[in-house]
């Protein structure tokens, strides 16, 4: 179920105002002067509608016109919002999302990185349970602890910081090896400034949230960074690690194989594992 946010009128209410379609106030109301307004837009632009749906659109209520309006400058945007239809679906919800990058960097969002594009030259299993515990062995074995090549603070308590860390011994070069890079490329000023050393754990042998199956942190295969300004259900609209300036981070962990859920799913952008997504 997907709900239209209060940030989607006012987009719409900017490009009505900008493109002389006098919206009344950006004020996130979608009130009687933004229907109006959308309206003559749909009427101007009625030829870019879906056959079947574009009746139902300008009869329709206030939220359709909206939704059509977003699909349209998506489309606009060289963004694939799906047919002009008028509702608003999980392509509309990205559309949208995507717009709003547009809108604050100009350019459009990174593709999301399908998980089966990523080289996996070590090997790291599907992140199913039999498979982990074939490779890894049973949830808390083989963990070794680790150098970190910058010092980390703890999420939770930044006043502490840490120079060592427990994983996993099959993933322990590689983690030393992508967090060098990181320092080589970014240096620590950056670093900082990017919030890259807010270090939210890896080892930690517990079931998954909500759920019953083991997370990938049991193995100490798991590592999460900033939680505070990438949380569990944000998406790319949110996360601060969606951003463009986060590219090289990602790309040190992929060349290793590791597994962003934020690039593969679009949540949980703190976490990055070794393990495949199924």
């Amino acid at each position: 179920m997907f709900y239209i946010p209060v940030a989607a009128v006012r987009l719409v209410q900017r490009h009505l105002k900008s493109s002389g379609y006098r919206p009344g106030d950006v004020d996130g109301d979608l009130g009687p002067n933004t229907e109006a307004a959308l309206d003559r837009l749909l009427a101007d632009r009625a030829d870019d509608l879906a056959p079947e749906d574009a009746d139902a659109i300008r009869s329709g209520s206030r939220k359709r016109k909206l939704t059509a309006t977003v699909q349209l400058l998506a489309d606009d945007a060289g963004i694939h919002a799906g047919p002009i239809d008028g509702l608003w679906g999980p392509q509309t919800d990205y559309a949208f999302n995507a717009l709003q990058h547009v809108e604050t960097y100009e350019e459009p969002p990174r593709n999301w990185r399908d998980s089966s594009a990523v080289p996996n030259p070590h090997g790291w299993p599907v992140e199913r349970e039999e498979a982990l515990i074939d490779f890894y062995g049973p949830p808390g074995d083989h963990q070794t602890m680790i150098d970190l090549p910058y010092p980390h603070r703890l999420a939770w308590d930044k006043r502490q910081v840490v120079s060592r860390t427990q994983c996993h011994e099959r993933v322990a070069d590689s983690v030393v090896r992508v967090l060098e890079n990181v320092h080589d490329h970014y240096g620590m000023d950056r670093i900082r400034d990017l919030r890259l050393d807010l270090y939210g754990g890896c080892f930690n042998k517990r079931r998954k949230r909500g759920g019953s199956e083991w997370s990938t942190h049991a193995w100490g295969i798991a590592l999460d960074y900033d939680p505070e300004h990438n949380r569990l259900q944000w998406g790319r609209d949110r996360a601060a690690f969606a951003r463009p300036e986060y590219d090289a981070w990602w790309s040190f962990w992929e060349d290793e194989g590791w597994i962003s859920l934020g690039r593969a799913k679009n949540f949980d952008w703190m976490h990055v594992q070794a393990a495949r997504v199924p």
